[in-house]
């Protein structure tokens, strides 16, 4: 019963997370800034990854 739960709470959450993003309306807009969040934190990875020297 546990396990079905969790299924079912895993699936309402994905289920959710796709509404917010494919909304007709603002969904694009969400979307590129999810990837402008993406690129500054890659970038800010890179960048602490030459200061330590690796």
């Amino acid at each position: 019963m546990r396990f079905r739960l969790t299924r079912l709470m895993m699936w309402m959450g994905l289920a959710a997370a796709a509404t917010y993003f494919f909304d007709p309306d603002r969904g694009e807009q969400r979307r590129k800034e999810v990837r402008k969040r993406i690129d500054r934190m890659r970038k800010a990875g890179e960048k602490a990854k030459l200061q330590a020297g690796l």
